[in-house]
């Protein structure tokens, strides 16, 4: 049996579908540009956010060295690609900023007269103190006046209770924020010892947290502090300056798990302390780097200097001083 003929409908009909076909392909043509495009665009700001975020870090860590300029621009510099438009700015204070923008050529949407897309990230972070540290700390308390901004050059004396007291450390399985309650290592004689060479770790201390204060206790020999790795007096064995009372630690054998030297250790910061047994509140804290000691007992008096170091960011924070030494420094996103 032979096809019967096309009849002049059924050709007008073909003659309607075509153009629709037509259609068709160019609004599956278009909406696979605006996916494709679109996607590619999402996938280059992320980069782009990326290179936004590692900058503005980078460049806050520069803040306290007064380097966050050229730092920032090394490392956008470093991790942008050709034609990226990378802006910095400083607040002034505390806060770098960052602002990358990349033009993407598009595929597809240059079809339709859209040749390129642009992409925008921004992001800010911020240096600040912190005030919650764990492990690592000196088993004295020190006041604001004696600290002086960084200023002295004293962690102990034994005989000026009025400045510098021995305190209690919480146990690592207390979590008070301080002494005042719950499992301490007391503030003797061979806790102190242990305390001060990292062989007795401290559990968590907190700005606001409360100190048990033993002012007039007993002292280990200068001989348990002038043991510590390494040499007294050569400070630049450990830490390297890097500008504006900021140091890095030069990595060391006898370096703690943390990654740092015996002789460096966090100081709480009190406003007052008792004359005798007693509670103090932290105020602050600060590092302080031990050079040397003379004495004993009664007459025990430890020496060093005042540093400023950064930490990755961890715990709770409070603002960055500029110019105070001993600051416990992190650098955070904060936009």
């Amino acid at each position: 049996m032979n096809a019967p003929e096309p009849t002049a409908h059924h050709a007008d009909q073909v003659g309607q579908t075509l153009p629709l076909v037509v259609l068709m392909m160019f609004v599956v043509i278009g909406m696979a540009g605006v996916v494709i495009d679109l996607g590619n665009g999402y996938l280059q700001q992320r980069s782009t956010q990326n290179v936004a975020d590692a900058t503005a870090l980078a460049g806050a860590a520069g803040i306290p060295t007064g380097t966050w300029s050229s730092i920032a621009s090394q490392y956008a510099a470093s991790n942008d690609i050709p034609g990226d438009r990378v802006t910095s700015s400083f607040n002034g204070k505390d806060a770098v900023t960052v602002s990358v923008s990349r033009t993407v050529p598009t595929y597809f949407l240059g079809l339709f007269g859209k040749s390129s897309i642009t992409v925008t990230s921004t992001a800010t972070a911020t240096v600040e103190a912190l005030t919650q540290i764990k492990g690592h700390v000196a088993p004295y308390a020190v006041t604001t006046q004696a600290y002086a901004n960084g200023s002295g050059t004293t962690l102990f004396v034994e005989n000026a209770p009025g400045a510098y007291g021995t305190i209690d450390l919480p146990a690592i399985d207390n979590t008070s924020g301080g002494s005042c309650s719950g499992n301490t290592n007391l503030g003797t004689p061979p806790n102190v010892k242990a305390e001060l060479s990292d062989q007795l770790p401290a559990g968590e201390l907190a700005v606001g947290g409360c100190l048990s204060v033993k002012s007039g206790a007993s002292q280990p020999s200068a001989t348990v502090v002038n043991s510590l790795p390494h040499l007294n007096d050569d400070m630049a064995d450990d830490l390297k300056p890097i500008g504006g009372n900021t140091y890095q630690v030069i990595p060391q054998a006898w370096d703690d798990a943390q990654g740092l030297p015996p002789r460096l250790l966090y100081v709480p910061i009190v406003n007052q302390l008792p004359s005798g047994n007693g509670q103090a509140i932290i105020q602050q804290f600060a590092w302080f780097y031990v050079t040397s000691a003379t004495g004993s007992g009664n007459k025990l008096t430890i020496n060093g200097q005042w540093v400023s170091m950064a930490l990755p960011d961890s715990g709770t924070t409070t603002t960055y001083i500029p110019g105070l030494k001993g600051q416990i420094l992190t650098v955070e996103l904060t936009a």
